[in-house]
C-alpha cells in the first residue's frame, strides 16, 4: 500500500508570533496615518513595508479603518489614565473636578502630538459618519466623559453653574478643551505668548463663564 507524503509547508505560527506581526503592521501604519496621511495609505501600502504580500494582512486586520480603531482605543485608554482626578480631587469640589479635567485633557494632546494626529486630526472622510468609530465609546474615553458629566451635574444642582442642562455645559467645556489645544496645531505661525498662562486663562474664562 503506497503512502502519501504530505508536502513540506510553512508550520503554523504561535500566538506570540501572529501578535508581533499585528504588532508590527500597527506601527507601520501609525507611521505611515501620521507622515503621509490616512487617505494616502492603503492596506498595499502598508504590507509593502512589513515585507508580506498585500493579502496576508487581512489576517490580522479586516481594513484601515479596524487600524484606526486600535489607535482610537489605546489613546483612549493613555488620555483617562493621563486624566484620571486622585480621589482627594474626586471626593471634593466638583468645580475642581473639572478643572483638573480639562487641564490634564489639553496637557495630554499637547504632549502627544503623535496621538492627537492618530486621534483627532485623522478621519475617515470618504465614509458615511454611521461607519466612522464613535471615539466618545471607546472605553477610557467614556470614563473621561462620566466623570466629567457628573462632576457637572453636581455643579448644577449646587447652584455653582447658570446653566442648568447638564448636555449644554459639558459640552461649552469640551469645545474649550478642544479649542484650546486645537488653537496650537491650527495656527502654528501664531507667536503665542506664555502657553501655560493662555491655557490657565482660557480654562478660567471658561469656568467663569459657566458659573453663576
Amino acid at each position: 500500500m503506497a503512502v502519501t507524503k504530505r508536502k513540506p509547508g510553512r508550520p503554523s505560527l504561535s500566538e506570540s508570533q501572529k501578535q508581533e506581526i499585528r504588532d508590527n503592521i500597527i506601527e507601520i501604519a501609525r507611521d505611515l496615518f501620521v507622515n503621509e496621511g490616512y487617505e494616502n495609505t492603503s492596506m498595499r501600502k502598508i504590507a509593502a513595508q512589513a515585507g508580506f504580500a498585500p493579502t496576508k494582512i487581512y489576517y490580522y486586520f479586516e481594513n484601515k479603518k479596524a487600524i484606526l480603531r486600535h489607535f482610537w482605543n489605546d489613546i483612549s485608554e493613555d488620555l483617562w489614565a493621563y486624566c484620571q482626578p486622585p480621589e482627594e480631587i474626586l471626593g471634593g469640589d466638583p468645580l475642581e473636578v473639572i478643572r483638573y479635567l480639562m487641564n490634564r485633557n489639553v496637557r495630554y494632546w499637547l504632549n502627544n502630538p503623535k496621538s492627537y494626529q492618530l486621534g483627532i486630526a485623522t478621519q475617515d472622510f470618504k465614509a458615511e459618519n454611521s461607519e466612522n468609530f464613535n471615539v466618545y465609546t471607546a472605553p477610557g474615553t467614556r470614563q473621561y466623559i462620566e466623570v466629567m458629566h457628573e462632576a457637572v451635574q453636581r455643579c448644577i444642582d449646587n447652584g455653582t453653574f447658570r446653566i442648568k442642562d447638564m448636555l449644554m455645559a459639558s459640552q461649552v467645556i469640551g469645545v474649550s478643551v478642544y479649542g484650546i489645544y486645537g488653537a496650537f496645531y491650527s495656527l502654528p505661525t501664531v507667536e503665542w505668548q506664555d502657553r501655560e498662562q493662555l491655557i490657565n486663562n482660557a480654562i478660567e474664562n471658561t469656568l467663569l463663564g459657566l458659573r453663576a
